[in-house]
This record gives C-alpha cells, structure tokens and sequence, in this order.
C-alpha cells in the first residue's frame, strides 16, 4: 500500500474512534521526525502534483460522515480541507527555509481552524491545534532573533496592508483565533462545565491558546493588546482553577505581569503570589522567573524580603535586589540611586525584564518616608512628662538638611582629611569630643554633574523647603504618614500617638498595612481583573440543557 493511502487509513480510523490524540500525534510538523513522514513528503512531490487529483483521491479515501450518523465520528468538509492543506505543506517542507515554513505552518493553522469550528465534530481536532500552535509559536520567537530573515517579511507586509506588524504579533493574531474559537464555543452545560466538574469540548483549549498568545504579545512588547483577551476570558471562561496546573501558573505569571505592567502593582502581587505558590518546587527555572516580577511588586507595596527567603535554591535572584530593599530600610537615597544606576552593574538586567521605570518611581516613594522616619528618630526627644498631651513633631528644616547631606553625597562631596589624625597616625585628637565635626566639602574637580533623575530633586538642584514640604505632604496623603502639616511653625506633627502605641507606630505606619487597607476599602481584594476565580451564572444568551423537561402544562 502507498505511505499516502496508509496515512489516510489511519486518520480515519482515528476520526471514527473519535480518538484526538491519536489524531494529534500523527498530524507532525516539525523534526525530529520518523522515517514515514520523509517518505510521506517524496510520494507526494513524485506523485501528486496535481492539487485537483489529491482532493479528489482524499475524498475517496476519507468519505463523510451521514448527518444521522454524528455519533460514530467521521470527515466533514473542513477537515478534508485542512488535510489537503497538511499534504500540501508536507509537498512542499523544507525546513531550512525558516520564513517559508512560517509561512506555510500558518496557512495551515488557519485550515485547522476551520475545521475545528464544526460544531458536531470540531472538537476532535483542539489537540492538533494546540500542538500546531504550539510549533508556530516556537518557530516565530526563533525567527524573531534573526532580524536579517524577517526584514525582507515585514518590508512586504508594510506594502500590501499599509501597517507594519512584526512577525511575532501577526502569529499572536493567528494564535488569537483558535483561543476566540474555544472560548465563545456554546455548550449544552453551563458555563462550558461538565458533568464531572471540569471544563469540557473546545473550552479545554482556553488556557493553552491564552498563554501562547500572552507570551508571544509581551515577546513583541505589544501588552497593551492583551487587555482585550483578559476582558474576554472573565467574560465567558470557566473558572481558572479548574485547568492543569501548568495553565494556571502560566496565566497567573503573565496577567500580573500586565498588572505589573499597567501599574496595578496590588492585583500584580496577588497573580505572581498565587502562580509562585502553585509552581513545582523542582521547577527553579520558572519560580526563579516570577520571583523577578513578584519581588519587584513586593519592593513596591512595602514588602521587603526576608532572611528565611534566602534558603530556597530560586532565591540567588535576591543578590540584584537586596542593595534597593537595604536602601527602603534605611532610608539611603543615594545607595538607593546607585541599586539602580549603572554603578550597579544591573541597569541593562533590570531595564531588559522590565521593572526599572516602576522600581525608580514608586520606591523612591519608600525611601523619603524611611529618611523621614531616620531623621524623626534622631532628632524627636520623648517628653518627660508621660501625661503630655503634646503632639509629638518633626523639623522639616531637619529634613531639608537630611537632604541636602544626600545630594551632596550623591554629588561626590566627601569629610574633609582631618590634618591631626593623619599627623598622629590615624589616632584622634585628645579634645575631639569638644571639637565640631568638619562639614562635607566639594571634591577638587567640582561636583559631579547629576542626570534629571539622579539627583535628590532634579538632577544638582540642592533641595530647600518649598521642596521638601510638598514631599512631605504626598506622603501624608498617600497615607504613608499619619498627621499634618504646621505651616507657621515648619513641622509635621503626628496624630493618635498615644492611642497607637508610640509616635512611630502612629506617625509611620507599615507601608504595606496602609496599601493592603485601602485594596479592602476599594473592594479590591475579592476579585482580581483578568482572573475567573468562581463559577459564574448563566445569563441571558446562555444555552440551556432542557433534556428531561416535560411539556408545558403537564403535571408532576
């Protein structure tokens, strides 16, 4: 017998045993590959160069199924279609040509489509395309580091739409298709869920699609695209729970990477938490890759790492973010600039994984509460009297000079040699307790010319009062400080000390208590944008399972 009439007799033995994985494991398309597709591939070209002549021979030997027969399982029009296509791709493989395989596996994944939208017997066909997908996918991130290969592809592309669309994006869109294809597929249960309490038919294919196109969308830096696919899937997903493991933590990794992304660093540290802990403990690789983001989100909200975090074998990630939490701690904001500067040497790292921007914007926020906190500790004198009902305070002068020592050192001025010591071998001076301690001095070549960014302020701009009050101020109102502001007397006094258990606790409350209270005050916490968490009702539009109903007006 022909390898062709040989390959055609077995799929349809796999169609009329309904067997889709079977069907998934014979449909190959990329090497390493057994002998048979090769021969497969040289009897097509040798003898079936007539396209006109392959559909008619693949009509013969894959006959449709009777309509009064859809339960034994068989072709249908789409499939005869995507099989042509199959064998036309293998006519013409030849996967040393990159852009032409793409081309073609594309093609290809659209006919699959097709055919699984057939409502009888689609659903046969979702394992060859997540596996189809899955190849395209793969293929497009591999084309995407040869620039050299797609330039002359996108060069067309601008032609003939008039709009430039990198490959990665255009196969995201493919992709996209087959997960719109699962996710709106109208079934006879409710919301998609079977019997047994797992989803069933093409929603199965939700998560795998979804995280195929999630990643290849923030391959190509194009997130902003995905709000339309998280909108879609709260819309009409069943709830994420009941999928494998692996989609759950796949998706939960890339929604609070949008979350991340978009600013939403609450519902980011809530996604990235969830797939951490449901990651594998032997899959380093991958819960070292959250711990990037869930860390950063973590820095953000106040949360700092602990010491009992530093045994995991994933936990060698914190090295690049212990000097930016030190700094939060101690209020350091020039060790503060330095973590994220290029003196650090992990500018280029954080920048590529993209938490730099977030990292310097929102906790620099941490770092003036935590200068403030250092300076109100060093300066408050705790009253005598402990019925004082005076409110305990905080100099902003003390704080402007707290701040202008910063940006002197982040300008490079040093203490001054001490001319004494150095003459007594580094011993100090006999009445140094009584002599005043030498202020910073400029070093010889002058200060050192600070980038917008880089300075207390903005860039060598020495800070004074009317900037400092009004940081102050933020911070009161972002709740990261509990009191107010006295104008006329230039300090910042504290609320509900006594009642709080000190001026510390009431005048700086934890940064993460704060934020955590106002996501419940919000109504934040219940449920996260992006995740179905719970069953939802069915509603208008839904389709109903009447089967056992009776008819109208017969009684029980």
């Amino acid at each position: 017998m022909a390898v062709l009439d040989q390959f055609l007799s077995s799929i349809l033995g796999f169609l009329k045993a309904k067997d889709a994985g079977q069907l998934q494991s014979f449909l190959q398309v990329e090497p390493p590959l057994p002998a048979e597709y090769l021969q497969l591939s040289q009897e097509l070209r040798s003898a079936w160069s007539d396209g006109k002549k392959l559909e008619k021979h693949i009509e013969r030997l894959l006959p449709f199924n009777d309509d009064d027969k859809a339960d034994e399982g068989g072709a249908w029009p789409g499939f005869l279609a995507f099989i042509q296509e199959y064998l036309e791709f293998w006519k013409d493989a030849d996967f040393d040509d990159l852009v032409s395989t793409h081309v073609k596996l594309s093609a290809l994944i659209v006919s699959c489509n097709t055919a699984m939208s057939n409502a009888t017997y689609g659903s046969v066909m979702l394992p060859t395309s997540i596996r189809l997908c899955s190849s395209l996918a793969r293929l497009a991130i591999m084309l995407d580091k040869r620039p050299d290969l797609t330039r002359r592809m996108v060069e067309v592309k601008d032609v003939d739409q008039g709009e430039k669309k990198t490959l990665v994006e255009s196969t995201a869109e493919t992709i996209q298709r087959a997960f719109t294809l699962c996710l709106n597929e109208r079934t006879t249960s409710r919301n998609g869920i079977g019997r047994d309490g797992k989803p069933e038919g093409k929603k199965i294919g939700i998560y795998s699609f979804a995280n195929m196109v999630l990643k290849l969308l923030f391959k190509s830096r194009k997130t902003s695209l995905a709000k339309q696919l998280f909108t879609n899937i709260v819309a009409a997903s069943p709830p994420l729970g009941l999928y494998p493991a692996a989609q759950r933590v796949t998706y939960l990794y890339y929604l609070g990477r949008y979350h991340f992304a978009t600013g939403h660093f609450y519902y980011a540290q809530q996604c990235l938490q969830s797939a951490y802990d449901q990651c594998h403990n032997q899959c380093i690789k991958q819960r070292r890759t959250i711990l990037i983001y869930l860390v950063s989100a973590n820095l953000i909200l106040g949360r700092l790492p602990s010491q009992a975090f530093a045994g995991r074998p994933e936990s060698d990630i914190l090295d690049k973010f212990l000097p930016i939490a030190n700094a939060i701690r101690k209020g350091n904001m020039p060790a503060f600039k330095r973590a994220l500067g290029p003196e650090s040497g992990n500018e280029r790292w954080y920048f590529e994984h993209g938490i730099l921007l977030q990292l310097q914007s929102r906790c620099e926020v941490l770092v003036w509460r935590s200068l403030a906190r250092r300076v109100f500790l060093l300066t408050y004198s705790f009253p005598w009297d402990p019925e004082s009902k005076k409110a305990p305070t905080l100099s902003l002068d003390d704080v402007v000079a707290a701040f202008q020592f910063c940006q002197k050192a982040l300008e490079g001025w040093q203490k001054p040699v001490d001319p004494h010591a150095f003459m007594q071998s580094g011993r100090t001076h006999a009445n140094s307790l009584f002599m005043k301690a030498p202020d910073l001095v400029p070093p010889p070549q002058g200060p050192k010319s600070l980038l917008i960014g880089r300075g207390m302020i903005f860039g060598n701009k020495m800070p004074e009062l009317t900037d400092v009050e009004p940081i102050i101020a933020s911070l009161i109102q972002q709740g990261l400080l509990h009191g107010f502001i006295s104008h006329t007397q230039g300090k910042f006094a504290i609320i509900g000390a006594k009642q709080k258990g000190g001026p510390l606790q009431a005048g700086f409350p934890p940064v993460w208590e704060v934020l955590q209270d106002r996501a419940f005050s919000e109504n934040r916490v219940a449920e996260c944008p992006g995740w179905v968490q719970r069953e939802k009702n069915l509603g208008m539009g839904g389709v109903v399972n009447l089967t056992g109903a009776r008819p109208a007006g017969e009684n029980s």
